[in-house]
């Protein structure tokens, strides 16, 4: 049995399977979050056909696990980011393809709101803690939530 070199074919693709996942999943986030409930696989296949573009569920299941072949079907692709509004360059442009204002604000709030059910449920789980450590507890929370979204505004 012989080892890729991870820079090589093998870990690119695997590379560039996780980043589509990524991109896909931030979709699927951002869109629940706009409407209020998680999108099915029936609607996306659906809309998908209605443009002429078929996507099965156990394609659809491991292009967002990042697992299984790495899908470069352009048609797909497109077809997806028309569906999610977004330009066609984000899904197929690989990692260096920017990411679509709407897609990062609705994200960004989505981790917002993550962090405060995580304060709040620190909050109420630690009542009995005494003042100085909950502000201490606060802070740290503080530094990790926010750390990733303040070092992409620097």
């Amino acid at each position: 049995m012989t080892e890729q070199h991870p820079d090589g074919p093998a870990g690119a693709d695997e590379k560039a399977r996780r980043t589509l996942a990524s991109k896909l999943n931030l979709l699927l986030d951002a869109v629940a979050a706009e409407r209020g409930q998680p999108l099915t696989y029936r609607e996306i296949a659906t809309a998908l056909d209605d443009r002429g573009v078929s996507l099965s569920r156990a394609r659809w299941s491991y292009m967002l696990s990042g697992t299984g072949y790495l899908v470069t079907d352009e048609a797909l692709l497109r077809g997806l980011a028309g569906y999610f509004e977004v330009s066609a360059d984000y899904l197929l442009g690989g990692p260096d393809a920017v990411e679509p204002d709407r897609i990062a604000a609705v994200n960004e709030l989505i981790a917002a709101m993550r962090a405060a059910k995580v304060r709040t449920f620190a909050a109420r789980t630690l009542g009995e803690v005494s003042p100085p450590t909950l502000r201490a507890i606060t802070e740290i929370l503080n530094q990790v939530i926010d750390g990733p979204a303040n070092e992409k505004k620097n």
